[in-house]
């Protein structure tokens, strides 16, 4: 309301404008019109611009390690059992440094609980061989779900505090926040890909977190419905995605070092 009560009414308004704003900071002002010019700024290339406003929490990201993971999440927040505890995390997705995938499923509660103590065992078994490893992921859900879930199953409670507190778990949504300024809407993973996955950008049915619990339920009926092989597919195009997103995380984290 601020800037509107200002005369500034669009984005190409905002990139233009310079000097103060009645009861903005300066500080605010700046990083508002910094940003708008990127967001209307031509993109010869394909790829947004973007400038490096404060390279110093880039200087927090470890050196790369051979044991390093690269973990997101498919979770489905609508499934339930039996109507009284919501939410599934029905896909584990982690990738290795060298390449390698492993997708960790979980269609019921007995199954996510599995999920959780492989989880933990492969990062328990990285950790002895890669003593230096971290797991970076995009974005607090990944905590956030973990904690959840070991207090969901009554598992792993010390294993993930031992993770958190130890700085393994790397969150690289934050630097992105304070160290870079991208001339797009957000700052989703989708978003920003342009900038460093080349000629790998998304294709296929499931290109979206909605898509995928969109395509999980349809898993479900397919399976209920004894057309397994159906079913399959569906499960092979989600874990295609969750695989994209694990090497779209270890691409970010390149590129940040890069940077």
């Amino acid at each position: 309301s601020h800037l509107i009560d200002a005369g500034i009414a669009t984005m190409h308004e905002l990139a233009e404008h310079d000097g103060p704003v009645a009861d903005m900071s300066t500080r605010a002002v700046t990083a508002l019109s910094a940003q708008a010019r990127l967001q209307v700024a031509a993109r010869p290339d394909g790829k947004p611009p973007y400038e490096v406003m404060d390279p110093r929490p880039l200087m927090a990201l470890p050196d790369p390690d051979k044991g390093d993971l690269f973990f997101d999440f498919e979770g489905d927040p609508l499934w339930t059992a039996d109507g009284s505890e919501w939410g599934l995390e029905y896909l584990w997705g982690v990738l290795c440094g060298t390449g390698d995938f492993h997708p960790l499923w979980a269609h019921d509660r007995a199954g996510e609980r599995q999920a959780l103590i492989d989880f933990l065992a492969l990062v328990r078994r990285r950790r002895r061989r890669h003593p230096g490893m971290h797991v970076y992921h995009y974005a607090n859900y990944e905590k956030n779900a973990l904690l959840r879930l070991a207090g969901r199953h009554g598992v792993g409670e010390d294993d993930i505090d031992a993770l958190l507190r130890e700085g393994v778990l790397v969150d690289l949504y934050p630097l992105v926040r304070k160290s870079v300024r991208v001339g797009t809407e957000n700052h989703s993973l989708k978003s920003l890909e342009p900038l460093y996955m080349g000629g790998e950008l998304r294709r296929g049915e499931v290109t979206t977190a909605t898509a995928s619990i969109t395509e999980y339920a349809r898993y479900c009926r397919l399976r209920e419905a004894g057309l397994t092989e159906n079913a399959a597919t569906v499960l092979k195009e989600i874990e295609d995605y969750n695989r994209y997103d694990c090497r779209s995380t270890q691409r970010l984290r390149d590129w940040l070092i890069a940077r």
